[in-house]
């Protein structure tokens, strides 16, 4: 059996997602992976691989026109199953009519509340703009976070065969089978990196202790808190390294700055996007990751998927109460209220002075990480769904 993944926007990080959902699938089935490019651009992190197949159309702009959704929907699409990444028009809409059209049964993932992405953007902008956007949403219906598009997709979920969500929230909402953010703890090894090595690569003071957020910046996902509670630590030897900046994107330089002014340039450094397969040895890195992601209706149905990758690599992790955060983090991990950075300071500091209790936290994480969130643990989970779509 082939399954073919339709993911939105393969320039973007949403291919985290349908790449490793790919992952689980290629144990038992040949998968391919199927969507738009921006001027064929792969998103970065997994620009190089080459471990599955990604078949896309060139688009020129973001978000995607009606003649560029007709041909995608052209795209000649494989698979014995559909597999849906996002209730997005751009993948589940096209989905939907492969579905019809071709007979042809279709799974949907979910692993984030579009809907939430979209309120938390009205909510920020203004009565003049959302009243504009609520038009412009109405002849483009086909923009990422059109509020109508949003809002059908999300009517339209009860269409798929079956449905797998990433958290508790998306459960509760949609139903489905939890399938969490899996992750490679062969490849995510501590055992197989040197800290001091990975600093010295990357120019980073051995002697320093390094507390490390690693993903895609966004202003819900707390980065601003972590700023300012590293400059509350009355440490000189802590320094914050966050891994993930685009320095073309303006709210990245407008942290970048903001990092700068408070912490100084000595206390702060900041890396572009890094390949996955040099996930592990950047990790390495670390003494602390932090996960201090805000609450909002983006983030309540969101799971970051480098709270896996932290405890893989059996490091101390401090986060947010968001989401699933406390319960995956329960018994090796710190969890502090959102948005508060007087409390996230005082536990990376509790963390710096227990040395040989943050390294049992990080052991007893990457032990509840390869029994439940490794590729091993998820693998089988989601290659039974496809095995009841077969039998039906």
């Amino acid at each position: 059996m082939k399954i073919s993944i339709l993911c939105p926007n393969l320039s973007g990080n949403c291919l985290g997602r349908a790449y490793l959902l790919a992952k689980l699938l290629q144990r038992k089935y040949e998968v391919e992976i199927v969507g738009c490019a921006f001027r064929g651009r792969i998103w970065p992190p997994l620009a190089e691989a080459k471990d599955v197949e990604l078949k896309y159309i060139n688009i020129g702009q973001i978000p995607v026109s009606y003649w560029q959704l007709i041909k995608l929907f052209r795209q000649k699409i494989d698979g014995d199953v559909i597999y849906v990444s996002k209730p997005m028009l751009v993948s589940f809409g096209v989905g939907l009519f492969k579905k019809w059209l071709g007979k042809k049964p279709l799974v949907l993932d979910i692993d984030d509340w579009e809907m939430g992405f979209v309120k938390e953007k009205y909510r920020r902008n203004s009565v003049a703009h959302n009243l504009f956007s609520l038009i412009r949403s109405g002849v483009y219906f086909y923009e990422p976070y059109s509020i109508w598009s949003a809002w059908a997709c999300e009517k339209a979920v009860g269409l798929a065969d079956a449905i797998t969500v990433s958290g508790t929230f998306l459960k509760q909402k949609f139903g489905g089978t939890i399938i969490a953010h899996a992750r490679d703890t062969d490849l995510l090894d501590p055992a197989l990196h040197n800290k001091n090595s990975a600093r010295k690569k990357y120019n980073i003071p051995e002697n320093k202790k390094v507390i490390m957020f690693f993903g895609t910046p966004t202003p819900y996902k707390g980065i601003e808190d972590l700023i300012k509670a590293v400059g509350l630590v009355d440490n000189d030897d802590l320094i914050l390294v966050v891994v993930g900046i685009d320095i073309t994107k303006e709210y990245c330089r407008t942290l970048v700055e903001s990092a700068k002014q408070t912490l100084g340039t000595e206390r702060f450094i900041g890396l572009n996007f890094q390949p996955f397969e040099a996930i592990p040895e950047i990790l390495s890195m670390a003494d602390i990751m932090a996960i201090p992601q805000r609450k909002s209706k983006a983030s309540q149905g969101q799971l970051p998927a480098k709270v896996f990758d932290a405890m893989a690599m059996a490091k101390p992790i401090i986060a947010t109460n968001v989401a699933d955060l406390p319960q995956i983090l329960d018994g090796c991990g710190w969890v502090v209220e959102p948005e508060d950075p007087k409390a996230l300071a005082e536990t990376i500091s509790y963390i710096l002075e227990n040395p040989s209790e943050a390294k049992q936290a990080g052991q007893e994480a990457r032990k509840k990480c390869i029994e439940n969130y490794s590729y091993n643990a998820l693998a089988e989970t989601l290659s039974q769904i496809f095995e009841n779509i077969k039998k039906a």
